[in-house]
This record gives structure tokens, C-alpha cells and sequence, in this order.
């Protein structure tokens, strides 16, 4: 299986060559001096052993880097739920108290997870369905046919890079005529939508 490498590992192999292992096989880890993961120039990024990655997060109190760093070197769990001293980061630590989890309901007993219970909220989904099968199906046809649409961007870069395609563009059109998201009609040509 190909390793998948994160953007600025590839960029720091292209200056550097190849990032080197070490004694116990494990990668040496690409450190952002900065702090900022966006910051991929190649004078921020810095190679470093996991124990030496490990303990420049630990000295500038980046508990929450230094957990996930702890659990690709293997440590124990013990060991990894004292890092953070008792200190919380903002965001980080769980829900709040009194937060209901969601597979319980407020009496704290779980939820139905029955046959019956699938059927009930299959029905009250099927009930909040904007679309009719008929025009689901319609949808379909349509999209199969490969009819003529007004958008004229296909073919076109858009803005996140990628290259428009007659289905984006379909689904564009169709989302304005019904007055649907784009990805509700893309969850119609899938089978996938929520149709009554």
C-alpha cells in the first residue's frame, strides 16, 4: 500500500530528499517553527526525531500536539492522559455537563434501535422530504439523457481548483428549479435522498 504524504512532508523531500528513519524504523516528523500548519515554506519546516518533535510542542505547552505526537510513538495511556497537567485548551475536553449523549434520550435510557424503531424514523424521514418520487425519478431521466443545461461553466476551473462536470453543473441547475441544496439533488441521483 502507497504512503500517503501531507503536503509539506512532500515539500520538505523535494528540498531535502528523502526524510530519514530512525533507530526503531519510525519516520523522523516535519516540525512548523512558527506554529502555523498553513505556513509551508520551506525555512518554517524542520526535521526532527518524534521524541525531539515531541518535546518542542511539550516546551511551548502545546499539550493537545504533544497527545497525538505521545500516541504515535506508543505510549501508555496513563501516560498520555497526564500530559496535559490538568490544563485545558480552549475547545478541547469533551462536551459540556448536562449535554445528553446522542444515543440516549433525557430519561437516559437508549434509544430505540429496534426493527420498529429503524421503521419509525425511516417514516419521519421519508415525511420531512422535499421531493416526490415521481420527480426524483424525473431527476434521474433527465440526468441520464444527458439534457441541455444553461450553466456554461462546464469544463471550467471553479474556485476550490476542481474542473466543473456535467453533474456539479446539473446539480446546480436543478437545486434553483426545485429550491434544494446542489447536494440534495446529488443524493437523488445517487438513490440516496431522503424522497417520500
Amino acid at each position: 500500500m502507497k504512503e500517503i504524504k501531507s503536503n509539506y512532508r512532500k515539500i520538505w523531500e523535494e528540498v531535502y530528499g528523502p526524510i530519514p528513519k530512525d533507530l526503531d524504523g519510525r519516520p523522523y516528523e516535519i516540525h512548523h517553527m512558527d506554529g502555523n500548519h498553513k505556513n509551508n515554506s520551506i525555512e518554517n519546516l524542520k526535521c526532527l526525531t518524534i521524541k525531539e518533535h515531541y518535546d518542542s510542542h511539550y516546551n511551548n505547552g502545546d499539550y493537545g500536539a504533544c497527545v497525538m505526537i505521545a500516541k504515535r510513538m506508543g505510549l501508555p495511556k496513563d501516560y498520555i492522559s497526564n500530559i496535559q497537567k490538568g490544563k485545558k485548551r480552549p475547545g478541547i475536553g469533551g462536551v459540556k455537563k448536562g449535554t445528553i449523549p446522542w444515543n440516549k434520550n433525557k430519561s437516559g435510557y437508549k434509544l430505540n434501535t429496534t426493527e420498529e424503531g429503524k421503521i419509525k424514523k425511516i417514516l419521519a424521514v421519508k415525511k420531512r422530504a422535499i421531493i416526490s418520487d415521481e420527480a426524483a425519478e424525473q431527476i434521474r431521466k433527465l440526468f441520464l439523457e444527458k439534457v441541455e443545461i444553461l450553466n456554461d461553466n462546464i469544463g471550467k476551473t471553479m474556485k476550490n481548483g476542481l474542473v466543473m462536470s456535467y453533474e456539479r453543473a446539473f446539480c446546480l441547475e436543478y437545486s434553483k428549479k426545485y429550491k434544494v441544496s446542489d447536494q440534495y439533488i446529488y443524493r437523488i441521483l445517487r438513490d440516496k435522498s431522503k424522497i417520500v
